[in-house]
């Protein structure tokens, strides 16, 4: 039996991006699916008590800086701190996934396209035609994604994953839900693995 994870996420989080890759390669290595469910973390810091970046103390903001030099270094991964265009309105990529998602499309790469165009090209992903560019990168059909990101349903299902990691318990993106546990963060992926290959032990 394949194991599910779900997978809530933002390509406004740096640490998304950090553990995007590395969750894929877990995952596959452990025969797990991945269920790719952003996140509005605007709606959940509101609900949970977090607090957007700009709201945090001077010394929070300055040890964020550290170990995202930290971690990029230990995982070898290019990234801009400081991008041109963070933060922005990140609910044109997110739909843009979904719409993906709903299409029947695998959207892992998408994912991580989407993550490294903020994170590391500095691209707008606000932008319809930043996306539009982004998307037929990918291989994949533009103006018919577009299209359907500004769709109700598409609109619901991003609510809808929002509600549903806040009821869960998640607080923070990148989190992780999988044999009925709950992990927040990049840095406890080795915890994923480890319950992915638990999962898979006789007995």
């Amino acid at each position: 039996m394949t194991t599910t994870i779900n997978y809530y996420f933002s390509v406004m989080s740096p640490w998304s991006y950090l553990g995007d890759e590395r969750l894929r390669t877990i995952a596959a290595r452990g025969a797990a699916a991945i269920v790719h469910k952003p996140v509005d973390t605007t709606v959940m810091f509101s609900r949970t008590g977090g607090l957007a970046l700009k709201d945090r103390s001077k010394e929070r903001q300055a040890y964020r800086m550290r170990e995202l030099k930290r971690w990029s270094m230990r995982l070898d991964l290019p990234i801009n701190d400081n991008p041109r265009h963070y933060p922005v309105d990140s609910t044109p990529a997110a739909r843009v996934i979904i719409a993906a998602k709903q299409h029947g499309l695998n959207v892992g790469l998408l994912t991580y396209a989407l993550m490294r165009a903020v994170w590391v090209d500095e691209a707008n992903v606000s932008e319809p035609a930043v996306l539009h560019s982004l998307l037929e990168a990918q291989a994949l059909p533009a103006g018919d994604l577009l299209e359907r990101a500004g769709s109700d349903d598409v609109s619901d299902e991003y609510a809808a994953n929002t509600e549903e990691a806040i009821t869960q318990g998640v607080f923070g993106v990148p989190a992780y839900a999988l044999c009925d546990d709950l992990l927040w963060g990049q840095d406890r992926l080795d915890f994923v693995e480890a319950l992915l290959a638990k999962e898979r032990t006789p007995g």
